[in-house]
């Protein structure tokens, strides 16, 4: 065989078990768990988070995501809740005068559960933006729901990880 041939399947290998391992190590905090408690939305800084309805909306994604992936929502000694770093609806000036993606919406927080103490079990780091595919001449709301149908199936994905 052919020496970068080799060199190749080493380093295919190697990825495949340095992936293998990671994902053997993903814990599976929600197994055997049925009730979840969502706590409120935390945002540590205000000005990044253009929306006062954000921290009510991220909050309901949660709930909704937890729901899909079969869980109750009430008291429980695991506890869930995001940390909501950015959210804004976009521009709708900047999408159409610059492109390129400038002025899409974007949602960007952490999932966080935690036990019935508050010791952080896992955090888990989300970022969605609104849709490109679509006209720059879309409406705020427009570019907020893609953003937010984004979230939460992305919350959902990262909760059935866990489970």
């Amino acid at each position: 065989m052919h020496p970068r041939v080799v060199q190749v399947l080493v380093v295919n290998a190697c990825l495949m078990l340095v992936v293998g391992v990671a994902l053997a190590q993903t814990p599976k905090l929600l197994v055997g768990v049925t009730t979840v408690q969502v706590d409120p939305t935390v945002v540590p800084e205000a000005g990044k988070v253009k929306e006062e309805h954000a921290a009510n909306q991220v909050a309901d994604s949660l709930r909704n995501a937890l729901k899909d992936a079969n869980f109750e929502i009430g008291e429980a000694p695991i506890r869930a809740h995001i940390v909501l770093d950015e959210f804004t609806s976009g521009s709708t000036a900047k999408r159409f005068m610059v492109g390129f993606g400038a002025g899409r919406s974007t949602v960007d927080c952490r999932l966080v559960l935690q036990d019935s103490a508050g010791k952080e079990l896992v955090s888990r780091r989300i970022r969605v933006r609104g849709n490109l595919i679509f006209s720059p001449y879309q409406g705020n709301n427009t570019q907020r729901r893609q953003a937010v149908s984004s979230f939460e199936q992305r919350l959902l994905e990262e909760i059935e990880k866990l489970k």
